[in-house]
Protein backbone atom coordinates (compact mmCIF):
# COMPACT_ATOMS: atom_id res chain seq x y z
CA UNK A 1 0.00 0.00 0.00
CA UNK A 2 2.50 2.23 0.85
CA UNK A 3 4.48 1.47 -2.68
CA UNK A 4 1.17 2.04 -4.32
CA UNK A 5 0.51 5.54 -2.39
CA UNK A 6 4.00 6.92 -3.38
CA UNK A 7 3.52 5.93 -7.16
CA UNK A 8 0.37 7.87 -6.84
CA UNK A 9 2.03 11.18 -5.54
CA UNK A 10 5.11 11.08 -8.43
CA UNK A 11 4.51 13.94 -10.41
CA UNK A 12 3.53 13.78 -13.74
CA UNK A 13 6.72 15.72 -14.97
CA UNK A 14 9.87 13.11 -14.90
CA UNK A 15 13.03 13.46 -13.21
CA UNK A 16 15.74 11.87 -15.85
CA UNK A 17 18.92 10.37 -14.53
CA UNK A 18 21.66 10.82 -16.97
CA UNK A 19 23.46 7.65 -18.30
CA UNK A 20 27.29 9.17 -18.38
CA UNK A 21 26.39 10.33 -14.72
CA UNK A 22 27.61 13.97 -15.80
CA UNK A 23 25.90 16.54 -18.08
CA UNK A 24 29.37 17.72 -17.91
CA UNK A 25 31.19 15.22 -19.87
CA UNK A 26 29.64 17.55 -23.09
CA UNK A 27 29.96 21.06 -23.12
CA UNK A 28 26.97 22.89 -24.05
CA UNK A 29 26.02 24.67 -27.46
CA UNK A 30 25.09 28.48 -26.83
CA UNK A 31 21.69 29.03 -29.28
CA UNK A 32 20.68 32.37 -29.63
CA UNK A 33 16.60 32.92 -30.75
CA UNK A 34 14.26 35.47 -30.59
CA UNK A 35 11.12 35.67 -28.95
CA UNK A 36 8.33 34.36 -31.34
CA UNK A 37 10.55 32.14 -33.59
CA UNK A 38 10.52 28.46 -33.80
CA UNK A 39 13.78 26.49 -33.06
CA UNK A 40 15.23 23.60 -35.04
CA UNK A 41 17.60 21.30 -33.62
CA UNK A 42 19.21 18.22 -35.03
CA UNK A 43 20.70 15.41 -33.07
CA UNK A 44 23.09 13.02 -34.47
CA UNK A 45 24.31 9.47 -33.48
CA UNK A 46 25.75 6.02 -34.38
CA UNK A 47 22.95 4.21 -35.35
CA UNK A 48 23.03 0.42 -33.60
CA UNK A 49 20.92 -2.72 -34.25
CA UNK A 50 18.08 -3.92 -32.41
CA UNK A 51 14.99 -3.32 -30.85
CA UNK A 52 13.91 0.45 -31.77
CA UNK A 53 15.76 3.29 -28.96
CA UNK A 54 12.87 6.19 -28.31
CA UNK A 55 14.81 9.93 -28.58
CA UNK A 56 13.78 12.50 -26.11
CA UNK A 57 14.15 16.51 -25.24
CA UNK A 58 14.51 17.22 -22.01
CA UNK A 59 15.09 20.42 -20.05
CA UNK A 60 17.36 20.72 -17.42
CA UNK A 61 16.00 21.65 -14.13
CA UNK A 62 19.16 20.67 -12.00
CA UNK A 63 22.19 18.70 -12.18
CA UNK A 64 21.89 15.16 -13.74
CA UNK A 65 17.77 16.07 -13.68
CA UNK A 66 15.56 17.15 -16.27
CA UNK A 67 12.05 17.36 -17.72
CA UNK A 68 11.29 15.56 -20.23
CA UNK A 69 9.39 17.68 -22.97
CA UNK A 70 8.68 14.94 -26.30
CA UNK A 71 9.74 11.59 -26.95
CA UNK A 72 9.60 10.00 -30.01
CA UNK A 73 7.06 6.76 -31.03
CA UNK A 74 8.99 5.13 -33.88
CA UNK A 75 10.88 5.60 -36.47
CA UNK A 76 9.92 7.87 -39.31
CA UNK A 77 7.03 8.95 -37.51
CA UNK A 78 6.62 12.57 -36.05
CA UNK A 79 5.32 12.92 -32.24
CA UNK A 80 4.07 16.54 -31.22
CA UNK A 81 3.29 17.41 -27.91
CA UNK A 82 2.47 21.19 -27.21
CA UNK A 83 4.77 23.45 -28.56
CA UNK A 84 7.40 20.68 -29.44
CA UNK A 85 7.91 18.04 -32.39
CA UNK A 86 10.20 15.14 -32.40
CA UNK A 87 10.91 13.19 -35.97
CA UNK A 88 13.54 9.96 -36.04
CA UNK A 89 15.26 8.96 -38.59
CA UNK A 90 17.27 6.07 -37.73
CA UNK A 91 18.72 4.94 -41.30
CA UNK A 92 20.06 8.49 -41.53
CA UNK A 93 21.06 8.42 -38.28
CA UNK A 94 19.61 11.66 -36.68
CA UNK A 95 16.57 12.77 -35.41
CA UNK A 96 15.11 16.41 -35.32
CA UNK A 97 13.31 18.69 -32.74
CA UNK A 98 11.66 21.71 -33.11
CA UNK A 99 10.33 24.39 -30.55
CA UNK A 100 7.73 26.65 -31.98
CA UNK A 101 6.23 30.12 -30.42
CA UNK A 102 9.53 30.43 -28.30
CA UNK A 103 8.98 32.97 -25.16
CA UNK A 104 12.24 34.31 -23.38
CA UNK A 105 11.35 32.42 -20.12
CA UNK A 106 12.51 29.70 -22.52
CA UNK A 107 16.48 30.31 -22.07
CA UNK A 108 17.68 27.42 -20.12
CA UNK A 109 19.75 24.21 -20.89
CA UNK A 110 18.16 21.70 -23.03
CA UNK A 111 19.38 17.75 -23.72
CA UNK A 112 18.28 15.73 -26.19
CA UNK A 113 19.24 11.87 -26.39
CA UNK A 114 18.18 8.22 -26.46
CA UNK A 115 15.69 7.99 -23.59
CA UNK A 116 15.54 4.20 -21.74
CA UNK A 117 11.96 3.97 -20.33
CA UNK A 118 12.56 1.45 -18.27
CA UNK A 119 15.55 2.64 -16.06
CA UNK A 120 13.96 6.34 -16.97
CA UNK A 121 17.79 7.09 -18.25
CA UNK A 122 18.83 9.57 -21.00
CA UNK A 123 21.89 9.39 -22.74
CA UNK A 124 22.98 12.61 -23.40
CA UNK A 125 23.57 13.65 -27.13
CA UNK A 126 23.79 17.33 -27.47
CA UNK A 127 24.13 19.99 -24.48
CA UNK A 128 22.45 22.81 -25.33
CA UNK A 129 21.85 26.16 -23.77
CA UNK A 130 19.24 28.20 -25.42
CA UNK A 131 18.98 31.81 -25.16
CA UNK A 132 15.71 33.79 -26.29
CA UNK A 133 15.95 37.19 -26.50
CA UNK A 134 12.75 39.12 -26.65
CA UNK A 135 11.15 40.18 -30.07
CA UNK A 136 11.92 43.67 -31.72
CA UNK A 137 9.00 46.18 -31.36
CA UNK A 138 8.76 48.11 -34.23
CA UNK A 139 6.49 51.99 -34.38
CA UNK A 140 3.24 51.61 -36.57
CA UNK A 141 3.70 53.59 -39.37
CA UNK A 142 0.58 55.72 -39.90
CA UNK A 143 0.27 56.78 -43.65
CA UNK A 144 -2.22 59.15 -44.61
CA UNK A 145 -3.64 60.14 -47.89
CA UNK A 146 -5.25 63.09 -49.00
CA UNK A 147 -6.98 62.83 -52.23
CA UNK A 148 -7.75 66.06 -53.97
CA UNK A 149 -11.10 66.09 -55.54
CA UNK A 150 -12.53 68.90 -57.58
CA UNK A 151 -16.03 69.06 -58.42
CA UNK A 152 -16.87 71.72 -61.70
CA UNK A 153 -20.24 72.31 -62.81
CA UNK A 154 -19.91 72.51 -66.64
CA UNK A 155 -22.89 74.09 -69.02
CA UNK A 156 -23.35 75.33 -72.64
CA UNK A 157 -25.60 77.94 -73.89
CA UNK A 158 -28.12 76.65 -76.33
CA UNK A 159 -27.23 75.28 -79.71
CA UNK A 160 -23.86 74.18 -78.38
CA UNK A 161 -23.10 70.10 -79.36
CA UNK A 162 -19.80 69.96 -78.59
CA UNK A 163 -18.66 67.47 -76.77
CA UNK A 164 -14.72 66.24 -75.33
CA UNK A 165 -14.09 62.05 -73.67
CA UNK A 166 -12.25 62.11 -70.67
CA UNK A 167 -11.48 57.65 -69.85
CA UNK A 168 -14.71 56.97 -71.86
CA UNK A 169 -17.24 59.86 -69.99
CA UNK A 170 -18.67 62.82 -72.11
CA UNK A 171 -18.06 66.10 -70.64
CA UNK A 172 -19.79 69.12 -72.87
CA UNK A 173 -17.28 71.86 -73.54
CA UNK A 174 -18.33 75.71 -72.61
CA UNK A 175 -17.31 79.08 -72.44
CA UNK A 176 -16.62 80.54 -69.15
CA UNK A 177 -16.85 83.96 -68.63
CA UNK A 178 -13.83 86.01 -68.07
CA UNK A 179 -12.93 86.91 -64.57
CA UNK A 180 -12.57 90.18 -62.87
CA UNK A 181 -9.24 90.46 -62.68
CA UNK A 182 -8.88 89.88 -66.41
CA UNK A 183 -12.08 92.45 -67.42
CA UNK A 184 -9.48 95.58 -66.22
CA UNK A 185 -6.54 95.31 -68.41
CA UNK A 186 -8.88 94.79 -71.65
CA UNK A 187 -10.93 97.47 -70.98
CA UNK A 188 -7.72 99.51 -70.46
CA UNK A 189 -6.63 98.88 -73.76
CA UNK A 190 -9.91 98.99 -75.16
CA UNK A 191 -9.84 103.15 -74.08
CA UNK A 192 -6.26 103.35 -75.41
CA UNK A 193 -7.06 102.07 -78.18
CA UNK A 194 -10.14 104.42 -78.92
CA UNK A 195 -7.65 107.48 -77.98
CA UNK A 196 -5.26 106.45 -80.27
CA UNK A 197 -7.99 105.78 -83.25
CA UNK A 198 -9.35 109.29 -81.82
CA UNK A 199 -6.16 111.33 -82.32
CA UNK A 200 -5.58 109.88 -85.55
CA UNK A 201 -8.89 111.24 -86.70
CA UNK A 202 -7.77 114.79 -85.30
CA UNK A 203 -4.47 114.72 -86.81
CA UNK A 204 -6.13 113.71 -90.37
CA UNK A 205 -8.31 116.66 -89.86
CA UNK A 206 -6.07 119.20 -89.57
CA UNK A 207 -3.72 118.01 -92.25
CA UNK A 208 -6.37 118.63 -94.79
CA UNK A 209 -7.33 121.56 -93.22
CA UNK A 210 -4.16 123.08 -93.74
CA UNK A 211 -3.95 121.61 -96.92
CA UNK A 212 -6.96 123.58 -97.57
CA UNK A 213 -6.03 126.86 -96.62
CA UNK A 214 -2.24 127.08 -98.33
CA UNK A 215 -4.46 126.04 -101.38
CA UNK A 216 -6.87 129.00 -101.09
CA UNK A 217 -3.95 131.20 -100.63
CA UNK A 218 -2.18 130.41 -103.64
CA UNK A 219 -5.25 130.92 -105.52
Amino acid sequence: MAWGALCLLLPLVLLVFLASGSQGDIVPEELHEVAGQTLSVRCRYLPKEGPYRKKAWCREMSPNRCTLLVISSKPGTAVQDSRYTIWDAPDAGFFTINMTQLREEDSGLYWCGSYNSSRNVITIFRNISLLVSPALTTSPVWTTTWLLESTVLVTSPEGTSGLLSFNGSEHRISSFPLPPCWAAPIFLVAVLCGLLVAKGLVLSALFFLLSYRCWAQGE
